[in-house]
């Protein structure tokens, strides 16, 4: 009887364990990246809805849970060699537990609506309630590594409820987290062309949907550096993880946003890619896996000309068609990230006798090859995947650009893959060229109706510079993003300093500006940018909100 009754003990426990895993993994955020167990980690993930199906809306009536799909999408996933994904809202227990079964990790949203106001105490109540909702069975689960507690808030809807109001639900909201689900980082996915003059530093990490639509900052700074820019402008002091970034294939388009073919929607990626590693992310979440036919306004029919319905890195031929297949996207991305350099970082200048090395790697990968001038200068093998980090040895002449090849092999020797970046190298500091903006009014918009950005370019010797001078002014009205113009600089590239001044109208509803310039500079091989850019706003209303 004793033997019998431990017995059933000894499978209840056995029963709950499955229902209520135990915690094997312990996330650190440290040194600017996320540690999971102790090893840093890069996220590999890729945007991810279930219920965006033809005939389907994820954010309609009630969704299934779609298990059956869900499991041969997350199976198709992590074959793809993706480590995790991320949502736009939570997943019901169920679907967590196939997540948790797949190994994949979850960056998990949680669909708290971004158009509602902010400081009403009801909807604070049904942002904690379900909050609280969600936590009771996510707690249970170890596959989550980070929670997005709300998508794009928009710059005039948060002027009008007040930034403290924004500022209050979200402390909220990362308060009830830490208490319910403890040890779980908390952010938000900002739109980073939109919530640049934001103040993110009460939540864990810094994350941002980032698009490379040559408007405002990307033209004026290129995409890296306005990227890095907002890194640098938080602080450089938490993990940076990018939630979006993306190329459509829709018919028709704009600056990159639609109209790109296959190959340009490839080759953009990677080169987003590229360009995000080298901005310090630690984290890549393209948008995303398949196409949303919901997103024109009819579910059933896929609109040719809408850029939303055609982000995806796998497509449906009809209506019928539940599975789908993966455009070139994918398998360009599977190679691509099999080895991901994280440093040296590409177009970047490496003062020293050495290069840093880190890298991320595959199980595939064995050994890693540098050549510079088709000579070896670094050999090793690879034990294991995952992060690895070392040092390359160089010896600059002066000043010397590189351009050094990398190629990664695996057990059999046989190539993995190949990749370029870039250095510019000195032994000892480089007296760069540089650019530099006066923008009036400077303090406050309310200042003045006409805006006023001078620019300063400092030449040096050896350093050519390149096309037009670019400037933006950035006024965040909605998705709009202001006006732009170009400065030739043709006939006064021989002279030390060259001066600019161009002039804005200021919006009267424009409650912030990014007002930025750049132009590109090229020494030898090696290409960059030099670009200032200043944050102003309308009166005091960003106090809580703003960047000080």
């Amino acid at each position: 009887m004793k033997t019998k009754l431990m017995l059933i003990i000894m499978l209840l426990i056995s029963s709950t364990l499955s229902v209520y895993p135990q915690s094997r993994t312990k996330i650190e955020l440290k040194d600017n990246w996320y540690y999971i167990n102790g090893q840093k980690y890069f996220i590999k993930a890729i945007g991810y809805e279930i219920g965006a199906r033809p005939g389907q809306h994820p954010y309609e009536g009630v969704r299934n849970d779609d298990l059956d799909l869900m499991k041969f999408d997350l199976k198709v996933i992590k074959e793809g060699g993706y480590n995790t994904i991320r949502t736009w809202s939570q997943f019901s227990e169920a679907q967590l537990k196939l997540v948790q079964e797949s190994g994949l990790k979850l960056i998990m949203g949680i669909d708290v609506n971004p158009e509602k106001n902010y400081g009403d105490p009801e909807f604070i109540k049904e942002c904690v309630e379900k909050v609280k909702k969600v936590t009771t069975y996510a707690k249970k689960y170890d596959c989550i590594i980070t929670y997005l507690v709300i998508n794009e808030p928009q710059t005039d809807h948060i002027y009008q409820v007040s930034g403290k109001a924004f500022v209050g639900l979200m402390k909220t909201l990362i308060e009830q987290i830490h208490n319910e689900h403890p040890g779980i980082p908390v952010t938000l996915s900002a739109n980073a062309m939109i919530s640049d003059y934001m103040d993110e530093s009460y939540f864990d990490l810094y994350a941002y949907n980032c698009y490379d639509h040559s408007e405002a900052q990307t033209a004026t700074m290129g995409f890296k550096d306005y990227i890095k820019g907002l890194n640098e402008l938080n602080g450089l002091d938490k993990p940076f993880i990018t939630t979006e970034f993306g190329y459509s294939v829709s018919h028709k388009g704009y600056g990159r946003y639609g109209g790109n073919t296959l190959k340009q929607q490839s080759d953009g990626l990677i080169a987003n890619y590229r360009d995000l590693i080298d901005a310090g992310a630690v984290g890549m979440c393209p948008f995303y896996y398949a196409d949303g036919w919901w997103k024109g306004g009819d579910k059933n029919k896929h609109a040719l000309d809408q850029p939303e319905e055609w982000f995806g890195f796998w497509g449906y031929s009809d209506g019928n068609d539940k599975y789908g297949s993966p455009r070139p996207v994918w398998f360009a991305m599977r190679d691509y990230m099999k080895a991901l350099i994280i440093s040296p970082k590409n177009n970047s200048i490496y003062i020293g006798t050495s290069l840093p090395m880190e890298l991320y790697t595959d199980k595939d990968v064995k050994k890693v090859e540098v050549r510079f001038l088709d000579k070896l200068i670094y050999s090793k093998n690879i034990s294991s995947e995952g992060y690895f980090s070392d040092q390359i040895s160089i010896e600059p002449t002066g000043i010397e650009d590189m351009d050094l090849a990398f190629e990664f092999f695996d057990k059999d020797n046989k190539m993995v893959k190949s990749e370029s970046i870039q250095v510019l190298v000195s032994k000892t500091a480089i007296d760069l060229p540089t650019l530099t903006i006066e923008v009036t009014p400077g303090k406050d918009l309310n200042e003045g109706k006409i805006a006023s950005i001078k620019t300063k370019i400092e030449t040096k010797e050896n350093f050519k510079l390149l096309d037009d001078l670019k400037l933006s002014y950035n006024t965040h009205l909605g998705w709009e993003v202001g006006p732009q113009t170009t400065v030739s600089i043709k006939g006064q590239s021989g002279q030390k300093i060259i001066n600019s001044e161009n002039f804005f109208n200021i919006p009267d509803k424009c409650w912030v500006v990014n007002a930025s310039a750049g132009i590109s500079v090229q020494y030898g091989k090696f290409v960059f940018r030099i670009h200032d850019q200043k944050i102003i706003f309308r009166g005091n209303w960003a106090n809580e909100v703003g960047r000080k």
